[in-house]
């Protein structure tokens, strides 16, 4: 009751905003959950939120797969699509009103948040009994739980990479670098080349993504579990641990102390530093397998595109940022059954690759090209964000690369302000462990 209560407080300040934009990115005009009621043809209505890209290949086979579950199993699925960001806001207004989906899209963002308010399904045991669970790795599956329990079914995985201008490299008569101090080696590839040799995102949801990674190069963790299910960023009372968080913070100065990165990358997001690796204006890059969209428009800069590991420093670990995204089943759902048969189809084989053949969370579908089996390869060593609620934690990594990038602020004094930053954020949200 106090976490419904909850989100009806965190909701009671969304309605005004969504009112003026709730039509918008809707591709049905449903406004509410799954009523539990018969379908015209005897089955039930899932009610089916989504976030594909309209036009996209995801959602063509999306449309044609969902068209033959309800030929096979007689139930009807009503599929509403929103951007991710609509799609957050409105199920915080579901929930709080008791009016749910019966399935919806997610972002891992939204694990800890959601299952703190009590609004998601444990589906543990309907996925201990699901056939094609062995196709799922160890590192998928852990992505979908939280306190032990499974609370979501995966319906898309991707990895970063370090993707790398093969020809730019050799021109300048480089290597592709193995470590952070390889690529700070790079001072004079600028002068060679005309470009900078690496780019990183500083602002925006990526930013913390790549800041996440690099911490866990060296074992760090943005918040660590605790006896009794909380959370708390350690390091301001773990020397070493602090000492490798200022490692990280100072990485990323010398980045721009040393000309490895444009200086003007400080007020950049993935927007621009996409763009400017699929136009051949950075040399190398961290970022997803969605890339491969941008060939076909940029045919004479992403011929020579190499998909390598994330450089590590010599001291630490490799790492990466895996992002599993999850399919939910809420918790006041009235077609949990046909709600979770749905969401297994959805992870299918068959479903899989029809529409997310290079992105599939299954070991057993890949294709060959570079943008699937080379970034299935580091899966092993992807990390995610913890299962607390992100908002302030990331919006608090960006800030403390602002500081140090922007601010001059020390790398030591960065690293100690975001893990208290991070533990205030934690304390508001009734996650912190004292």
């Amino acid at each position: 009751m106090k976490r419904k209560l909850i989100a009806a407080l965190l909701c009671g300040t969304m309605v005004l905003s969504m009112a003026a934009c709730s039509g918008g990115g809707d591709s049905s005009s449903s406004d509410g959950g799954g009523d539990g009621e018969a379908s015209s043809d005897g089955g039930k209505t899932v009610e089916l939120w989504t976030c594909w890209t309209e036009g996209a290949d995801t959602e063509k086979a999306g449309t044609e797969q969902i068209a033959k579950w309800e030929e096979e199993t007689g139930n009807k699925v009503n599929q509403t699509n929103f951007t991710y960001d609509m799609l957050h806001e409105k199920i915080l207004t579901a929930a709080a009103g008791g009016n749910v989906p019966d399935l919806i899209w997610g972002l891992p963002e939204y694990v800890g948040e959601f299952y703190n308010m009590g609004i998601l399904e444990d589906l543990t045991d309907r996925f201990n009994g699901w056939d094609d669970k062995s196709a799922l790795s160890d590192a998928v599956v852990n992505a979908m739980t939280i306190d032990d329990k499974i609370v979501g079914i995966p319906y898309e995985m991707t990895v970063r990479a370090y993707l790398v201008h093969e020809d730019q490299f050799k021109d300048a008569n480089v290597e592709t670098p193995a470590t952070w101090e390889d690529l700070l080696k790079l001072t004079d590839y600028k002068e060679k080349n005309g470009q900078y040799p690496t780019e990183l995102a500083c602002t925006g949801v990526r930013s913390a993504q790549e800041l996440l990674v690099y911490l866990a190069q060296y074992d760090l963790e943005i918040a660590s579990a605790q006896d009794g299910g909380k959370y708390k960023c350690t390091w301001n009372d773990n020397k070493e641990e602090l000492e490798n968080a200022t490692k990280v913070f100072q990485f990323y100065k010398d980045l721009v102390d040393k000309g490895i990165i444009d200086e003007n990358c400080k007020n950049w997001g993935w927007e621009e530093t996409d763009e400017n690796f699929a136009t051949g204006i950075v040399g190398s890059y961290v970022t997803g397998n969605w890339l491969a969209e941008r060939e076909e428009g940029n045919a004479d800069t992403m011929g020579d595109v190499l998909v390598a590991p994330i450089p590590y420093p010599s001291d630490g670990q490799a790492a990466t940022y895996m992002e599993c995204k999850p399919l939910f089943i809420l918790s006041d759902s009235k077609n949990k059954e046909e709600a979770f048969d749905l969401a297994c189809a959805f992870c299918s084989k068959e479903w899989q690759e029809a529409g997310f053949a290079d992105r599939s969370p299954r070991s057993d579908v890949s294709t060959d090209s570079k943008w699937s089996k080379d970034f299935q390869a580091l899966s092993d060593t992807g990390i995610t964000f913890p299962p607390v609620t992100l908002g302030g934690v990331t919006q608090a990594m960006q800030d403390a690369m602002a500081k140090v990038l922007q601010e001059g602020e020390s790398p030591e004094e960065t690293a100690k302000w975001l893990c208290d930053a991070v533990n205030k954020s934690l304390e508001d949200s009734g996650e912190l462990s004292e």
